[in-house]
């Protein structure tokens, strides 16, 4: 497959250049750029692998000076596959457009680094077991000794409280616990695993729109404070319904009624949920007798007839290509989608026109696709996506430039494995 002319970060109205110079940037950044919606919002971010690190780069795209502190490549994604050159498409994927500082928390000289930066910063973020920053120095009742107004973001497994707290978890423990993968996989009479970190991403948005609600309560207040996720509770709420119905009836029976119909080339996907819909599905498919009756053209859920009906679509989808399925119910305003394979969704026009992904040129002159600015479009304030970092790139910006840090002393620093 053959996939069309793909916007790069250059090119975007929403972005700025990837390069790394300053100049560069400045010549190619659009005309009267106003600042993002966070703009002045400083994030330090201690997160690792994937929960937490979504979040931050959510929040970089609309505006906020995201400093990533790194102690090793090891530490994080850095040294995970698959990689395009040099660089990991993981870690591209949930960091770029953020500032690395490299800094040694453990060593003493390190952790008063960590303090001096906490002074000038709004939000901490980390992903780490709970207990760890304790033990490490940062508990929440330290940091607000240095810096009374500090946001604290707290992104775990399973909480900071609970009869899991402690243990280590992934993204897959999540979708077992939480019920997801056996609802998903009913229909193969197994638990089945999404491909994608789905727990992940969910936990890491609820922990964005966590940090934006404590933003907007110290704007008024003027006061901190320290929020959590778990990433199991934000899993729990994909299945709500069927938590409920459960509850309600003892029984495993809910189903959602969505389903991929099999077409004669490719398999659909149809939403006809509400009134009208199967009416019109009904009149599209040639039976208009049963158009005009109440138990078919009911809604979904209303009906008695609701398994009919489908195997009646299902003939139908069966005798015809996808794109003739998709063409006769988008007519028809009906609900419908293409289950798509990831070349066929790379090759979607769609996805280049909303800049869901967009091409990075590295170092060496390779490119890399990564996300493209947050899919949140605002009218006045416009999102932009920056490049990966490479390992401590920004230490003379964050160091030298913030903290007022000559160069004699950062030599030192690096001598004694503070920075590297």
């Amino acid at each position: 497959m053959t996939v069309g002319p793909t916007p790069s970060l250059k090119e975007s109205r929403y972005t700025l250049t990837v390069s790394r110079k300053p100049e560069f940037e400045e010549k190619h950044m659009p005309p009267n750029q106003p600042p993002g919606v966070l703009d002045g919002v400083r994030i330090l971010e201690l997160a690792r692998w994937q929960a937490a690190p979504r979040g931050g780069m959510i929040l970089r795209d609309m505006g906020a000076e995201v400093i990533k502190l790194e102690w090793s490549k090891s530490s994080d994604l850095r040294n995970a596959g698959p990689f395009v050159g040099e660089m990991s498409v993981q870690f591209a994927a949930y960091n770029r457009g953020k500032k690395s500082v490299t800094l040694n928390t453990r060593h003493p000289e390190g952790k008063e680094l960590f303090f001096r930066l906490l002074e000038v910063s709004d939000v901490v973020l980390e992903n780490f077991r709970p207990g760890t920053m304790e033990k490490m120095g940062f508990s929440y009742e330290k940091m607000c000794e240095v810096n009374p107004g500090i946001i604290l973001a707290s992104v775990s497994g399973f909480g900071q409280y609970g009869p899991y707290r402690d243990r280590q978890c992934f993204d897959p423990i999540i979708q077992a616990m939480s019920g997801i993968g056996h609802q998903t996989g009913r229909g193969f009479d197994q638990p089945v695993m999404a491909e994608g970190p789905i727990m992940d991403r969910t936990a890491a948005l609820h922990a964005t729109i966590g940090i934006l609600g404590a933003l907007r309560h110290r704007d008024r207040t003027g006061e901190g404070q320290w929020l959590e996720v778990a990433m199991l509770d934000a899993g729990i709420t994909l299945e709500e319904v069927a938590l409920a119905m459960c509850h309600d009836t003892g029984t495993n029976d809910f189903t959602r009624a969505g389903s991929f119909i099999k077409c004669k080339d490719g398999y659909v996907s149809t939403g006809a949920a509400r009134a009208g819909m199967w009416e019109r599905m009904l009149k599209v498919m040639g039976y208009d007798d049963l158009s005009t009756d109440p138990e078919f053209a009911a809604p979904m859920f209303a009906t008695d007839k609701t398994e009919i009906r489908m195997e009646l679509l299902q003939l139908w989808c069966e005798e015809r290509p996808v794109k003739e399925v998709e063409a006769s119910l988008v007519a028809a305003d009906i609900p419908v989608g293409p289950a798509l394979s990831i070349p066929e969704v790379l090759a979607d026009k769609h996805l280049w026109e909303r800049e869901v992904m967009m091409e990075e040129e590295l170092p060496e002159g390779k490119k890399i696709l990564v996300p493209g600015p947050t899919i949140i479009k605002f009218s006045k304030t416009p999102t932009t996506a920056g490049p990966t970092p490479q390992c401590g790139e920004h230490n003379q910006e964050i160091y030298g430039g913030v903290l007022g840090m000559d160069q004699e002393e950062m030599s030192r620093l690096v001598a004694e494995g503070v920075i590297t």
